[in-house]
């Protein structure tokens, strides 16, 4: 016992703190510190601080290193400190609440401190805005770790200088909170300043978007540079949309800012994505519309029905939205005010049209709610370049948005596959041209009508081939049980050989071969080799892809390269 005595931290040590008219007075006494060795990390920094009267032990003769600190502590010992060093702040009791003090200097200040959480433990990146604002600027938490690091104020857990080698989700500890001080003495730091009202220049180049992935089993976000703007900490996030990603954890929804700020709280049931400013969001059995604000634009007064629950055009797309009324279906604007009939099924707004059905045919509306073509269709798909595929009696052709027949209908509905109603899936136009299946083979036609690739590929086949829409220039066929790639032309420009693939996007398409994922150029050249258990397609020059033997997902770049940092 006496050998372990000889190695605990003996100093003297604050009994009583209090505040007089002169600056911080304390009773002391030697005390001897039985939780803390001179072989703890802290020791020094723990010596420190109470020597600098910030900070003291307990009556039980333990000091607590690894106990959070709460946010009223943490504003108490940095204030203590700027007054120490000649600060002529105002610290005089006042209040019932022995914080209160600190309290009235931090908001005079414009700290980023409040009553409500005084306390609550308070975790680091709360910390890192705060110790900012002392220093006279206001950021969000990222921008506030990256002032830290610039200024040589902080190395991060683990010695990882990242943001997220910081831990900001983590909880201060007594032995952090000293530290942080006494690195703001040790840089000669010792003016407070008060914050500005407005948000000061990032120092993280600021982001339109997020990218979200995963890390044992969570999710976090990063930017486009790999830098970790949000930990992994949620039970699953979304892609980025409308300038937020949703979130989900312990049984709520809520949205992430591109900053990396939660933007709005987790308290919804389920959230759809925001478009055009507003995001469909539930709560118990009704939903409604909330801004990005996370307030109630629309109140939530709508029955679930298969418009929400299936995504039928919940959204808003083209100024409006579809909601369920009974066993039909109509639009609410902005608003929420219906601006059309009910009917018994509708599709979403799509250039200035929406194809509504009444009983079993179809016609279309425009956005005022007017019939501008009447119901005639026994199927109508969205328009797509100016164009809609439309079928009646077993044959299907293309309108204009006059409702006239630009290509008149010829091409049989059987064989094709069925939609969501149980109606064969006609095919929209993409960069100008449609498929169609004639006699059991898919060719191509353009906006005339005009045979352009002619049927080839025959779904009544073994392996039953086909086709898909073209994309950066080329389209994917199977042929064999095999994918590969053709041109506007109808030339095999890349032999089938894949197992697996999906359509060029920016350039490179995901393609699989021996249960492995890789991308190639259109060429058919691998730009990056089969190495992935899972990818998915590059957007904003990334793509998400899972290493093999790992569960983890990643973004890498163009050239293959692991982004994150």
């Amino acid at each position: 016992m006496k050998k372990y005595r000889k190695h605990c931290l003996k100093m003297v040590v604050a009994g009583v703190l209090a505040w007089s008219s002169v600056g911080l007075t304390a009773a002391a006494e030697s005390v001897t510190f039985q939780d803390v060795t001179s072989a703890y990390w802290g020791y020094d920094t723990i010596r420190w601080g109470v020597e600098q009267r910030l900070v003291s032990g307990f009556p039980d003769r333990t000091f607590k290193p690894d106990q959070y600190v709460k946010e009223s502590e943490f504003l108490a010992m940095l204030l203590r400190y700027y007054a120490n060093h000649g600060n002529a702040l105002t610290l005089q009791p006042a209040g019932t609440y022995w914080a209160d003090v600190y309290y009235r200097q931090a908001e005079a200040y414009h700290w980023p401190v409040s009553r409500a959480q005084s306390d609550r433990p308070i975790k680091r990146g709360s910390v890192a805005k705060l110790i900012a604002a002392s220093q006279g600027f206001r950021y969000d938490t990222n921008n506030a770790i990256q002032y830290l690091y610039n200024q040589g104020l902080v190395k991060g857990r683990g010695e990882t200088a990242s943001l997220t080698g910081f831990a900001k989700e983590s909880y201060l500890t007594r032995t952090e909170a000293v530290q942080f001080i006494k690195n703001l003495a040790d840089k000669s730091i010792v003016q407070a300043k008060p914050a500005p009202d407005q948000p000061s220049t990032p120092l993280i180049p600021p982001s339109e978007k997020l990218y979200p992935f995963t890390q044992n089993g969570k999710w976090g976000y990063m930017d486009a540079a790999g830098r970790v703007l949000v930990d992994p900490q949620f039970s699953n996030a979304r892609p980025f949309r409308d300038g937020l990603g949703a979130v989900y954890f312990n049984g709520k929804w809520g949205f992430v800012g591109a900053n990396g700020e939660l933007a709005i709280p987790l308290q919804f049931d389920d959230v759809k994505d925001f478009s055009e400013g507003l995001a469909a969001a539930r709560v118990g059995y009704k939903y409604g519309y909330i801004n990005k604000q996370g307030k109630w634009a629309i109140n939530p007064v709508y029955p679930l029905g298969s418009a929400y629950e299936y995504d039928r055009g919940v959204d808003f797309q083209e100024g409006l939205a579809v909601i369920t009324q009974g066993n039909k279906y109509a639009f609410i604007n902005k608003s929420g005010k219906v601006v059309s009939a009910a009917y018994d099924e509708v599709m979403p707004f799509q250039e200035g049209l929406a194809a509504v059905r009444v009983g079993n045919l179809w016609g279309y509306i425009d956005q005022n709610g007017k019939m501008v073509v009447k119901p005639q269709f026994d199927i109508a798909n969205d328009f797509h370049e100016g164009l809609a595929a439309v079928a009646r009696n077993g044959r299907y052709g293309y309108i204009g948005k006059n409702g006239a027949y630009v290509i008149k209908p010829q091409f049989s509905v059987e064989g094709l596959n069925y939609n969501y109603s149980g109606k064969p899936r006609l095919f929209d136009f993409h960069e100008g041209l449609a498929r169609v299946m004639i006699n059991g083979k898919y060719g191509y036609i353009d906006k005339t009508g005009k045979t352009i690739i002619s049927p080839t590929f025959d779904t009544r086949n073994q392996t039953g081939d086909y086709a898909t829409d073209f994309s950066d220039g080329l389209a994917m066929v199977r042929i064999g049980y095999r994918f590969g790639y053709i041109d506007k032309t109808g030339k095999m420009v890349i032999p089938a050989q894949f197992d697996e693939a999906e359509s060029f996007s920016e350039g490179l398409a995901r393609v699989r071969v021996k249960g492995k994922d890789g991308f190639i150029d259109k060429t058919g050249t691998w730009v990056i080799s089969p190495q992935f258990s899972h990818a998915r397609s590059f957007q904003d020059g990334l793509a998400l892809v899972t290493p093999d033997g790992s569960n983890d997902q990643i973004y890498i770049d163009k050239k293959g390269n692991y982004v994150m940092k």
